[in-house]
Formats: structure tokens, sequence, C-alpha cells
């Protein structure tokens, strides 16, 4: 089970993504940039990056999105990052 964490401001994020991703795919960080295509450069299968997305998800609190994201859909971490952004605005702004 993940924690959950509030969504940090997006440098920390892309540090964050970069971290867990290195970690579930079992790749030295270094290898991890914000502008790596995961499959293209990094090898990742789409049922790894399946994992990878749902675990971000989690960790964020936005479970309720797993089954309405394609994570083929955002190729970097940088992609990601904005989704994730983005989510957490629309979640701010429905809780206001």
């Amino acid at each position: 089970m993940t924690t959950q964490v509030p969504v940090p401001a997006t440098p920390e994020l892309l540090e964050e993504l970069r971290h867990i991703c290195a970690e579930t795919v079992e790749i030295p960080i270094d290898m991890v940039t914000v502008e790596a295509d995961l499959t293209a450069d990094l090898g990742i299968d789409s049922l790894t990056m399946d994992e990878f997305v749902v675990l971000v998800l989690q960790r964020y609190g936005m479970s309720a999105h797993v089954h309405t994201i394609q994570p083929m859909s955002y190729p970097t971490l940088g992609d990601l990052a904005d989704l994730i952004q983005r989510l957490n605005s629309e979640s701010s702004r429905s809780n206001d």
C-alpha cells in the first residue's frame, strides 16, 4: 500500500517521479530523465507502465482516475507530471 502524499510543486514532483520510476522498473536513477520516452528510451513495457502510473496515482490520492487514464498517452515523466498537476488542480477546484 502506497502512502498518499500531497502533490508537490512541479520540480519536486518530477524528482519524485524519477525515483518512483527508477525503483519500479529497477534501473539507475541517472537513466531516468524528464524528457526520456519511457518505452522507447527506457524500454518500459506496457504492463510495467501501467503499474508505474497506478502507483503514482495512488501516491497522490488519485486512484479514482486509474480506469480513465491511458498510461501510454503519457510517454515522458514531464507528460505524467502535467497530468498529475492538472488532476490535482481539478480536484482542488471541485473541493472549493
